[in-house]
């Protein structure tokens, strides 16, 4: 284990791109999100399949990515004091997730949505990180309980963060702990089959740098697009109207 840690690349422009993508199919979704809610276009993004299985699509590739970035930060020894730095920024930004949402969506406001999953499951997962077949057999094992195990006591908001749900909460963003920790476990049990020592590429094309740039940035990207967004449409409406 410590030959294939020391050998892992430090830096891995394939991971960041990778990033970068599930960044821009995000954006893509939310700026048609955006454009149902300001009445451009008719959609229903909370039951439409098209809608939802995009949402599970984007949501699956971030948390793989989680997995696959708890096992390199581990390659690597990150220090204690990186990780909870970390931590600490997704958790303040998860926060203010929720206090913007309640001013837009007083009733459906995001109490546990993709940042606060991600702070509480770096936590859970991260013991696991140096032990990818171990996190493999549990994230398949928490996926099936996830998706097959369903019980009215987990209904409750309190409860609801776990999953195990017969009624989604009305929210504006949901990623509970089963069955989601769960993928963030198989990425850190499918990271060593993955080109974990490939070098920089010397010149990559001006798209692969806007991805790297992206993927390198993913905290503050998530943070600012949607205020973008919403202000680009509002404006742009605004003129229309006039």
């Amino acid at each position: 284990m410590n030959k294939e840690k020391s050998t892992v690349a430090r830096r891995l422009p394939w991971l960041d791109i990778s990033r970068g993508l599930a960044l821009w199919a995000m954006i893509v979704y939310h700026f048609c999100f955006d454009l149902q809610w300001f009445g451009v276009i008719e959609a229903d993004p909370y039951r439409d399949p098209l809608w939802t299985t995009a949402r599970t699509l984007i949501i699956t590739s971030f948390l793989l990515i989680v997995g696959v970035s708890l096992f390199v930060a581990n390659a690597h020894n990150i220090t204690p004091r990186a990780f909870w730095l970390r931590f600490a920024k997704i958790a303040v930004c998860a926060l203010i997730v929720s206090v913007a949402s309640y001013l837009l969506f007083p009733e459906s406001y995001i109490y546990f949505g993709v940042l606060h999953f991600i702070a509480i499951a770096s936590l859970l997962a991260k013991p696991f990180a140096g032990y990818p077949r171990f996190a493999l057999t549990f994230g398949i094992l928490i996926v099936l309980a996830g998706v097959t195990f369903s019980h009215p006591l987990f209904n409750a908001k309190a409860f609801s963060l776990i999953g195990f749900v017969t009624e989604l909460p009305r929210t504006e963003d949901y990623v509970p702990l089963f069955p989601w920790l769960g993928v963030v476990l198989i990425g850190i049990g499918i990271a060593p089959l993955l080109p974990l020592r490939k070098a920089v590429p010397s010149s990559p094309g001006r798209t692969a740098r806007l991805l790297t740039w992206m993927g390198q940035r993913s905290l503050r990207v998530y943070m600012l697009h949607q205020p973008i967004l919403i202000a680009i449409l509002w404006s742009l409406l605004q003129i229309a109207r006039n």
